[in-house]
């Protein structure tokens, strides 16, 4: 009996040690290059910590924390959803503004950048894609801009929805679509900006883009969630972030959007 105790006391030890050099984040798809970018200087500042991201819809995000999803950090497109999880009790910080981003029209297929968004009623441009605006805070803000342009009703037969906003922007790279709105931080990217033809979406038409994060109720008992938590508001983060189209939220943004 007590070597079964010790070797459960051992087993609770090392398992405790593995959580605290593990770190698990879900992060909006716009940061997708960013924040790997962001996670490999973390680790190498931080040796024997591994950080496992997953990127995807923000808002399918929130509903899978709320579902017990074992998520240490939340990285969300829009700052209302982590402060959504934060009333409900689903958080152990405050919601941290981390960046403003910005909507493109872009196109792998025709030249964007002396375009107009009206040019997309043209017949060259048979599929538009944008994210799902039911679940993706990006393809809300691209329904908003087509809506304020007096868009929306006439291209709704065109419309392609991405499950969220990267996976919407390899609709447009691999070219089954002719152009689609979609994040400036993926179009920054090594593998995408000598190919893009973009529009910088002017931010009148849509409501601002203040992106949060928190460190989540499960998040809170593992000290490397803290250390990523206090990295993520370093001056070499923030100079990441600005290379890839991301720009600073000033607090008369944060207050626009209740932060």
């Amino acid at each position: 009996m007590r070597l079964k105790l010790i070797l459960l006391l051992i087993s609770l030890f090392v398992h405790s040690n593995v959580n605290a050099d593990e770190l698990l984040i879900a992060a909006a798809s716009d940061l997708k290059f960013a924040m790997t970018d962001i996670v490999s200087l973390f680790e190498s500042a931080n040796p024997g910590v591994a950080v496992r991201t997953s990127f995807g819809s923000s808002g399918k995000f929130r509903t899978q924390i709320r579902n017990g999803a074992p998520y240490d950090l939340y990285f969300s497109a829009d700052i209302s959803f982590p402060q959504q999880l934060k009333a409900l009790g689903y958080s152990s910080s405050a919601v941290i503004p981390y960046a403003k981003g910005r909507l493109v029209l872009l196109s792998h297929k025709n030249d964007m950048s002396n375009s107009q968004l009206a040019s997309l009623l043209h017949a060259n441009f048979e599929r538009i894609a944008i994210a799902n605006p039911r679940h993706a805070p990006y393809g809300m803000r691209a329904k908003e801009v087509l809506q304020q342009a007096g868009l929306w009703t006439q291209l709704t037969s065109k419309i392609i929805y991405g499950d969220s906003v990267s996976h919407t922007a390899q609709f447009i790279v691999n070219r089954h679509v002719d152009a689609g709105i979609v994040a400036l931080s993926l179009v920054k990217s090594a593998s995408n900006s000598s190919k893009a033809s973009y529009l910088l979406i002017p931010e009148t038409l849509h409501s601002r883009l203040i992106q949060g994060f928190i460190v989540t109720q499960r998040g809170g008992d593992n000290p490397t969630a803290w250390l990523f938590h206090s990295f993520m508001q370093s001056g070499e983060v923030a100079k990441i972030l600005t290379e890839y189209g991301f720009e600073t939220p000033n607090q008369e943004a944060i207050s626009a959007v209740g932060g």
